[in-house]
């Protein structure tokens, strides 16, 4: 009896495991509801990585650089050499085109809105890692007492795990599917914090109304733009009353529209060599903490930020005479073709004035401004492109100018990074009077 007993109970449980798996109604059992990182897998075993020509077809348009970008149909690839694999990548995020609301809120082309370090690696199980690297804190000497100590201390999140879906055919190298991550709202390509979103009254992205618009890659540097539409939240009142702060009157809800750019832009393997940066002298620095110089182990370093400016190697020897030789690398800014063209000439004036200055430290012909190139004489030069240094003039009803920088944390070089000295001149009730350093003040009609 005892055991018939028990096998009825038995019995019942497994009704009872067996309806929990499915839906009221009699449907399937319950979708995986599991958050994951962009690029991960979704349940069921690993996808493993397929032949080379069954993943990247002929159909594919491929263009090769840093790293090379494949675009089949909707779908983006990364080819990530072995070679790049470890390599420090610099991300720089900017908007490329703003909306109204946006703009309302003082948010406008050209803006930076995020910027941050990643590398990629090898995972296990046929994956690629992205790390998020930070360069706050660490030792640059390997040979210092506290480098391994420190090093134990600050593992370098893991932003996003891919799987690999080939391998190239000389194994050199492994392919990966962007086109999740792109997609998300993620912290590396786009705004860096909530704190930059909640800047533009920006909420959660609106995956619906949101697009990845092109893949380029070029020699050093890779550029991703995307639209992206955003919900819109209400302006903060203002404290002094009146209507809504940053919402140019308005304070609507509802959605907003911002063309967005990522400059994946790789780091050279060894660092320009430093100066550190001193008090008495008026420069801007990037900093970290060391603690191996000080006596109680721990001082804050900080770097001056500046261009990498060296003389030619056929030129060494007249530089160090005190001849005045030309850089291996001029530093040059790009006039924003949207630029109206009356202010153009003194903009340009206003860099090239620069010239003298440079020549006291032995170097002619070492800063200038050019004309951006139209997309009819080079299709493949863009505003975008980390490379290009530029003077973006943007409309705002502030008259005023700023010269944000992206530097390299490791040495702060700033030389080959998106520099902007931005006029924001444009306002109705004032004639703008500019002056030769590319500020711009203005007098009361």
């Amino acid at each position: 009896m005892k055991k018939k007993l028990l096998t009825i109970l038995l019995a019942a449980g497994a009704i009872t495991i067996a309806q929990a798996q499915v839906r009221p109604g009699g449907g399937a059992a319950a979708a995986d509801t599991t958050r994951r990182a962009p690029g991960a897998a979704v349940g069921g075993p690993r996808a493993q990585p397929r032949p080379y020509a069954q993943v990247i077809t002929d159909k594919a348009v491929t263009h090769r650089g840093m790293i090379t970008t494949h675009k089949l149909d909707d779908k983006f690839f990364f080819e990530i050499a072995d070679t790049t694999l470890g390599r420090d990548i610099l991300v720089v995020s900017r908007i490329s085109k703003s909306g109204a609301d946006v703009r309302a809120a003082q948010g406008y082309a050209g803006d930076q809105i995020g910027s941050s370090v990643i590398r990629f690696e090898k995972g296990p199980n046929n994956r690629i890692f992205m790390r998020k690297v930070s360069y706050r804190t660490y030792s640059p000497d390997s040979t210092a007492s506290m480098y391994q100590s420190l090093k134990n201390s600050n593992i370098q999140a893991i932003a996003a795990s891919f799987n690999i879906a080939a391998y190239t055919t000389d194994k050199q190298g492994s392919v990966i599917d962007m086109t999740d991550y792109i997609n998300s709202d993620n912290d590396i390509f786009y705004f860096s914090s909530p704190a930059a979103k909640t800047r533009f009254r920006l909420g959660n992205q609106l995956a619906d109304r949101s697009y990845i618009t092109s893949v380029r890659s070029f020699p050093t540097n890779v550029e991703i733009t995307s639209v992206k539409t955003y919900s819109l939240s209400a302006a903060a009142a203002s404290p002094f009353g009146g209507a809504p702060a940053g919402g140019g009157g308005g304070g609507s809800t509802g959605s907003a529209t911002v063309e967005l750019n990522a400059s994946l832009v790789i780091l050279p393997k060894v660092p320009m060599k430093a100066r550190y940066f001193d008090p008495r002298v008026g420069y801007f620095a990037v900093g970290y903490t060391d603690f191996d110089l000080n006596p109680q182990g721990v001082k804050e370093i900080e770097l001056v930020k500046r261009w990498r400016l060296e003389p030619k190697p056929q030129d060494l020897a007249k530089y160090k005479r005190g001849e005045l030789v030309e850089p291996q690398k001029p530093i040059i800014f790009y006039i924003d073709p949207a630029t109206p063209k009356k202010w153009v000439p003194y903009l340009k004036a206003g860099v090239d004035d620069w010239a003298k200055a440079f020549e006291k430290a032995g170097f002619k012909n070492a800063v200038m401004a050019k004309e951006a190139p139209t997309k009819a004489q080079d299709s493949t030069w863009s505003l975008d492109d980390a490379r290009h240094s530029a003077i973006v003039y943007k409309p705002s009803e502030i008259a005023n100018a700023s010269g944000p920088s992206i530097s390299e944390s490791r040495s702060g070089e700033i030389d080959g990074k998106p520099y902007q000295l931005v006029p924001q001149c444009t306002k109705v009730s004032t004639r703008l009077v500019h002056d030769p350093n590319c500020c711009c003040r203005s007098k009361s009609t």
